[in-house]
């Protein structure tokens, strides 16, 4: 029961995080957001329904608690499967509490886009790339810190 509960608490951050990424850019209208697929055969952590400048877009996401990269691998290939199953213009997404360097280049060889709690964002929805990358606290805090920003945003329209 405990586990299933945090589960289910790490699929709402997720949502709100995934949510906060996707409001901050001006051409994506999130029409829907589902914890847990509506097709349970589907086994998807979370589906959002968005309009990207007027075209209708899929984002699947797979939640996954753990960074290490035989999880991120096994989830990484669940999560391709299972938008396979899905029609029209989708994006994979992978999302965890922390994303390491080693977890953005699994995903971008598996061309999957990330998001973790922290900030950090990667996601290519056709019209619009986003990249989001926030500085972890340790950063902020040294002196070899250029900038006194907390963080670096950008999203770009193709």
């Amino acid at each position: 029961m405990i586990m299933v509960d945090s589960m289910h608490v790490a699929k709402n951050r997720a949502a709100e995080a995934l949510q906060s990424v996707l409001h901050q850019v001006s051409q994506i209208k999130l029409r829907n957001i589902d914890i847990d697929s509506p097709r349970p055969d589907l086994k998807i952590d979370i589906l959002a329904q968005v309009d990207v400048h007027g075209h209708s877009h899929t984002l699947v996401c797979k939640v996954e608690a753990s960074g290490r990269p035989d999880h991120v691998r096994t989830a990484l290939d669940a999560l391709r499967s299972h938008a396979a199953g899905l029609d029209g213009n989708t994006t994979r997404v992978f999302i965890t509490p922390r994303i390491s360097e080693e977890t953005k280049a699994l995903c971008g060889e598996s061309k999957t886009g990330f998001l973790d709690l922290e900030g950090n964002a990667r996601l290519d929805l056709g019209e619009v790339f986003i990249v989001k990358r926030t500085l972890r606290q340790s950063r902020r805090s040294s002196p070899s810190s250029v900038s006194g920003r907390e963080d670096e945003e950008l999203a770009g329209v193709a």
